[in-house]
């Protein structure tokens, strides 16, 4: 098994109602992502789903 190092670089800023908000740069992506939120942040420093396995694809 290989692994590959990401690099992010987040920016992060606190809302005036206690939550979060902010971009995500990655090593390979041209522009940076907006996100609104814990999870939403979490979901993009996951590693993305082998195509058999994403939801909605049969198998």
């Amino acid at each position: 098994m290989i692994r590959l190092r990401r690099r992010y670089i987040i920016e992060l800023e606190r809302t005036a109602d206690d939550h979060i908000e902010g971009v995500v740069a990655r090593d390979g992506l041209s522009e940076p992502v907006p996100f609104h939120g814990w999870i939403e942040l979490l979901s993009l420093l996951e590693r993305p789903l082998p195509a058999e396995l994403e939801p909605g694809v049969p198998q």
